[in-house]
């Protein structure tokens, strides 16, 4: 029984000779990629991976330990970022549903209009929105409306491809039998369509929270207001304790927000 089975195991191929081509191919390419870039831009990673210890010297010798003198102003710096984050994401979402309903096939059925729409959706989304931020920067000058105004074109472009996936797949399953049935496009779209494509919208929404919230400090940091913009003021006056601080409020921000959405999303989509 013993020589049977071993016999029968010698014999399964693991990987076709195929796929182990393939895997050998993508493997050297990824190798050549790697080199290449490399040389082009001058990395050299045993000189990075050497350098590490003044890395660790600078870290202990002037963020460790962290020192924050003003805490109002940093109370009032993550009040601003999460304020940023949540007045984006509110915005963003009813501009996205609007032009989402627009982009959608299934409800707006005008090719011409679903193609202008995405592509729009696309322009914003591809656009980073650090880009956004120096360009309104520039124009309006330095505070949160600059940081907001970022996020909302940002999310706008994201949300909106999204939920036109969402709706899209929705109307798949519930829109064609109920119009069929006899029912008007309001009536399917206010009592079908959106409630179906509830959990995943509202998935979104979360989740553009988190990522705004980390954005917004991104953007602060080039003058976008929030928590970012003090932490490079403490950083260009190297008072490096009080921005190790700011750091860690960053990240108990983001860790927080985390935490909350995911169970926001356990209660409200189970």
């Amino acid at each position: 029984m013993d020589k049977k089975t071993n016999s029968t195991a010698a014999k399964i191929i693991l990987a076709s000779r195929e796929s182990r081509r393939v895997s050998l191919v993508f493997t050297a390419v990824l190798v050549v990629l790697f080199a290449v870039s490399t040389g082009f831009t001058r990395f050299n990673p045993i000189v990075a991976f050497l350098s590490q210890g003044e890395f660790w010297n600078f870290i202990f010798a002037d963020f460790v330990p962290p020192f924050m003198g003003k805490w109002e102003a940093l109370f009032r710096a993550v009040l601003q970022t999460l304020c940023m984050a949540l007045a984006a994401t509110g915005i963003s979402t009813v501009l996205a549903l609007g032009l989402s309903f627009s982009g959608s096939a299934a409800i707006v059925r005008s090719p011409l209009v679903n193609s202008l729409i995405r592509g729009f959706a696309s322009m914003l989304r591809n656009i980073p929105d650090l880009v956004w931020a120096f360009i309104l920067v520039a124009a309006f000058g330095i505070g949160t409306v600059v940081g907001v105004l970022s996020l909302i074109i940002a999310t706008t472009g994201n949300l909106t491809r999204f939920f036109i996936e969402i709706l899209d797949e929705a109307a798949a399953e519930n829109m064609e039998p109920l119009l069929a049935a006899g029912a008007s496009m309001p009536q399917v779209i206010f009592q079908a369509l959106i409630p179906a494509a509830m959990p995943g919208l509202i998935a979104w929404i979360l989740y553009s929270v988190e990522l705004n919230i980390r954005a917004s400090t991104i953007l602060g940091m080039v003058g976008a207001g929030g928590i970012g913009l003090l932490l490079m003021g403490y950083i260009k006056q190297y008072n490096y304790s009080a921005a190790s601080t700011a750091i860690l409020a960053v990240a108990a921000i983001v860790i927080g927000v985390n935490l909350l959405t995911d169970y926001l999303q356990r209660i409200l989509l189970r």
